[in-house]
């Protein structure tokens, strides 16, 4: 659809502005946008639907896309509407009564998952090799290991900060909390229930 969208905007681009044809133009070119839009959107809730039923909890990296989007491939970026994608996920998820959760990018293809230890390496080195425990496995899979166990001590903690508190007690999949305290379910009378 992009080679497409080039031609009718290069078609519009040429007429006389504010002219009958110029509209016309104007309303094809739209209508593209449109289409392309909504496939997009549908190719996101087709492969979120998945992702939600493969786990109970779901955790992605909190990437800024604005800064990755200024970079060499910005166009392929903001192409693949990868905050678009996060959004969905997380609205498939409340829906579904899934976990979602977001944690720290950083460091993520540098750690092993294992010891926790840190293995420095550059974007060329596709392999893992920790030196300290052995472990060995492709790069990526390892960032996706350490995703995972940064959100499970997300959700197993008392919260950020002392700020606010998230319990696991009530969530899919995790039938022993590690959390030290847990929810309360409040007892009495609610303000809706006074009036």
């Amino acid at each position: 659809m992009q080679s497409k969208l080039k031609l009718l905007q290069r078609r519009l681009s040429r007429k006389k502005k504010r002219s009958k044809n110029y509209q016309k133009q104007r309303i094809k070119v739209a209508r593209l946008h449109h289409k392309i839009d909504n496939t997009r959107k549908d190719f996101h809730f087709k492969q979120a639907h998945p992702l939600c039923d493969a786990g109970d909890m779901v955790f992605m990296e909190d990437l800024d896309y604005r800064t990755l989007a200024k970079a060499m491939l910005g166009k392929q970026m903001l192409d693949a509407g990868f905050g678009q994608f996060r959004t969905i996920t997380k609205y498939v998820c409340c829906q579904r009564g899934k976990f979602f959760g977001e944690v720290n990018a950083r460091g993520t293809s540098q750690e092993c998952p294992e010891c926790g230890a840190e293995v420095k390496k550059d974007l060329s080195i596709r392999v893992h090799h920790c030196q300290k425990c052995g472990y060995l496995t492709d790069r990526d899979v390892v960032s996706g290991q350490v995703i995972r166990n940064r959100g499970i001590e997300l959700i197993s903690t008392d919260g950020q900060s002392g700020i606010q508190n998230a319990y696991a007690d009530g969530l899919p999949g995790t039938e022993i909390s590690q959390s030290r305290s847990k929810s309360k379910i409040r007892k009495g009378a609610t303000r809706k229930s006074l009036k």
